[in-house]
């Protein structure tokens, strides 16, 4: 009894496999996620590593500007990645038709998003892992992470981001509209993420504007936790209260045809 039902599960997640697969192949094909989560950190790694001054500490500080911006550029790999691998290629679908089709098939379109979801989020941990292992190997960033803060800040993070990706691909009618979607996200995301500058020499109340933004609020649980503290509770409550917000109203708006 018990070999049938392993065999009816086993059966039941073949589909889901497959599309993984097929999802897979795309990528590789349409390398948005490629570029965005693994092409992209090679090349801050490099940019960083040829600058003698990242390594250095901080003037009357430990720290050094390369461990201020390691938890700046893995929220940027996510924006990338949110913004722009998970939108744009679940509307071209839609706008095709392949979901509808899909819809008349033992798969259903929830298993096809699921799956692109699944690829995206492979890429943004080849990002991670190459940002912190690059970050300690390249640049000197001390090797005192607070493990479990850091994995749950980055699952957090990824969370957020990834619905808020899959909100635009809810509602955007269009590639070109989720193309302008993202666009209009990405400098005002990536401006309080710190890349530009850090945050940590804004003015005060910008500091507090972007604590209570997603990316900030990910970069201030990641910056704790490559310290060695866990995380406050402030910021990964407000990533966990963006990640229900932008869900809610994606599966509310979602439309597979």
């Amino acid at each position: 009894m018990s070999t049938r039902a392993n065999e009816s599960v086993g059966r039941s997640h073949r589909p889901f496999w497959e599309l993984v697969k097929v999802q897979g192949k795309l990528a590789l094909r349409e390398p948005y996620g490629i570029v965005f989560g693994v092409v992209l950190p090679v090349l801050l790694l490099l940019i960083f590593a040829a600058i003698p001054s990242f390594r250095q500490p901080l003037a009357g500080t430990t720290v050094t500007i390369s461990e201020i911006y390691i938890p700046i550029l893995m929220v940027t790999v996510l924006i990338f990645v949110g913004l722009i691998s998970i939108p744009i290629p679940v509307v071209r679908d839609r706008e095709n038709g392949w979901l509808r089709r899909i819809s008349t098939t033992p798969t259903s379109p929830a298993n096809l998003l699921a799956a692109q979801l699944a690829i995206n989020s492979i890429l943004a941990v080849v990002g991670f892992v190459i940002l912190g292992v690059g970050g300690i190997l390249l640049l000197g960033v001390k090797a005192t992470f607070e493990i479990p803060g850091f994995v749950l800040s980055l699952a957090l993070a990824t969370i957020a981001m990834f619905s808020l990706g899959t909100l635009i691909a809810a509602l955007a009618p269009s590639q070109g509209a989720a193309g302008g979607m993202a666009q209009g996200l990405l400098y005002p995301l990536l401006f309080f993420a710190g890349l530009y500058v850090p945050t940590q020499v804004l003015p005060g109340y910008l500091q507090t504007i972007s604590e209570f933004t997603p990316v900030g609020a990910a970069v201030k649980a990641l910056d704790s936790s490559i310290e060695g503290a866990f995380p406050s509770p402030i910021p990964l409550l407000v990533m966990v209260a963006y990640s229900v917000f932008f869900s809610f109203i994606a599966v509310r708006y979602f439309r597979w045809e």
